[in-house]
């Protein structure tokens, strides 16, 4: 890449350094310096608004899933059910819907199924429906409160009905800056991994796009290319995708903030073409028992605590990081705290058993995860990064998205064999000497698992999210 414009420029004034804190912007005039992060005055909304359109309501007794989690996640086949109403109501509950609420700074704070960086759940998610029963061939936006689909355009050309992954870069970049433009794809990575894997467990053949006119989407679904953009697009079935817009969509309301260097780094990826879809990866050939994958993801939430005096079992270590790599050609690497009959060190996947180095400790990965607990007491901490020399403007982004959809495989695996997992921020600085790699490594994303200290309430059924409140992580 390069590092004075687009994607490289972006990495580079976003990367952390042990030299300065993490919510201390570089000293470049390209990155803003006039918001204060978490200021409460500012605070973004939760969700997109829009007046006077028409409205589905979907229905809210969701259909039971075909396969397990871990059924799901090894890639197991079951004859398809109908995508009807129920089933694209579930299908968007288990990805995008409002599971759990608490109380943060004042007011409600909601939880959406998937995991997000920092709580702030910076995607909206859009159907274009082809002979969906009970819902109108159209675009619609997918409502997490209401559950319900809001129709913003009219039916678009195509046969498959597809579902647009869209990015608010200042919902994220409240909290982050100019960073949050990484956590709109590690966030996207995550809710596609729940999105595919409700999706494959009713047999529907998700197709996920990467590589797509960026243009064309922003008409289909309304974005403005400054305030929000595409960032994915998941299809139902081999057709294809229902994408080509045929008249105006309506656009929404968001608070009008830019970052500039989001802007000019989502523009540099932008293409013109739809490209194929990426590759499912061969099934494995085993899976452990598990509860079904919608109760897996009711009860998955970013672990906050883990117990460091009790080690995960192998089998549970190697099947969870098989089911999440399948299909992915990212680099990863593991550091390995506490896995029963495995060495502590580093291992670069997906081998194993022989470590890289064994020059590893709790107390380094916290120093390199910014100072939380959560990356010394895990069992193990996945990493994900690649050479900068093979990255460009686009493959940036669909590595960093890659990242995060292993990262949502491993929650779910996590969850489904009686682990913890959370997603973890990182000392850019720091990671290429951890790795035993060149500086110019390009770090992607920490992925923590371990053995909770306590359990999670599970998540509520449509339009009655749980009430909980919130685990303090431990910081240094």
């Amino acid at each position: 890449m390069n590092g004075d414009s687009g994607a490289g420029l972006l990495h580079r004034l976003t990367s952390y350094s042990d030299d300065r804190e993490w919510d201390v912007p570089a000293d470049d005039p390209r990155v803003r310096h006039d918001i204060v992060p978490n200021d409460v005055a500012i605070s973004p909304p939760f969700t997109k608004t829009y007046r006077g359109l028409p409205v589905t309501p979907l229905p809210r007794d969701l259909p039971p899933p075909a396969l397990s989690a871990t059924e799901t996640l090894a890639g197991a086949s079951t004859p398809a059910s109908e995508l009807d109403a129920r089933q694209l109501g579930r299908i968007l509950y288990l990805g995008a819907g409002i599971t759990r609420v608490t109380e943060r700074r004042g007011r409600p704070h909601p939880f959406r199924a998937s995991g997000s960086a920092g709580a702030r759940f910076p995607l909206e998610v859009y159907a274009s429906t082809r002979s969906v029963p009970g819902v109108p061939d159209g675009v619609h936006w997918y409502d997490p409160r209401a559950h319900a689909l809001v129709q913003v355009g009219p039916p678009a050309v195509g046969g498959a009905t597809t579902l647009v992954v869209t990015g608010v870069p200042w919902r994220t970049g409240w909290r982050y800056a100019e960073r949050g433009w990484r956590h709109l794809y590690w966030d996207a990575g995550t809710l596609l991994a729940q999105l595919s894997a409700a999706t494959a467990s009713a047999g529907l053949s998700p197709s996920l796009r990467t590589l797509f006119p960026d243009a064309t989407l922003r008409a289909l679904v309304g974005a403005d290319g400054v305030h929000e953009y595409p960032l994915a697009l998941l299809t139902f079935g081999p057709d294809e995708p229902a994408i080509a817009p045929t008249g105006p969509a309506e656009c929404g309301e968001l608070p009008s903030v830019e970052f500039p260097l989001c802007t000019l780094a989502q523009r540099a990826g932008e293409r013109d073409e739809l490209g194929r879809p990426w590759s499912s990866g061969a099934p494995l050939d085993d899976a452990p028992p598990s509860e079904s994958l919608d109760v897996v993801i009711l009860q998955r939430g970013s672990q906050r605590r883990m117990d460091p005096a009790r080690n995960l079992p192998r089998a549970t270590f190697e099947w969870s990081l098989r089911a999440a790599l399948r299909g992915i050609d990212v680099p990863h690497w593991v550091v390995v705290h506490g896995v029963d009959d495995v060495q502590p060190g580093l291992y670069r996947c997906p081998d194993l058993s022989t470590p890289v180095h064994t020059d590893t400790s709790r107390d380094e990965l916290v120093r390199i995860c910014v100072g939380q607990e959560l990356g010394g007491e895990a069992s193990y901490v996945v990493i994900a990064a690649v050479r900068d020399a093979d990255l460009d403007d686009h493959t940036y982004r669909e590595a960093q998205l890659a990242a995060g959809l292993v990262e949502g495989r491993l929650h779910l695996a996590a969850y489904a064999l009686g682990a913890g997992a959370t997603g973890m921020t990182f000392l850019d600085s720091e990671v290429p000497a951890l790795l035993r790699e060149p500086s110019d490594l390009v770090t992607l994303l920490f992925t923590c698992v371990g053995v909770p200290a306590y359990r999670n309430r599970p998540g509520g059924a449509p339009g009655v999210p749980a009430e909980f409140r919130m685990v303090t992580p431990k910081v240094r």
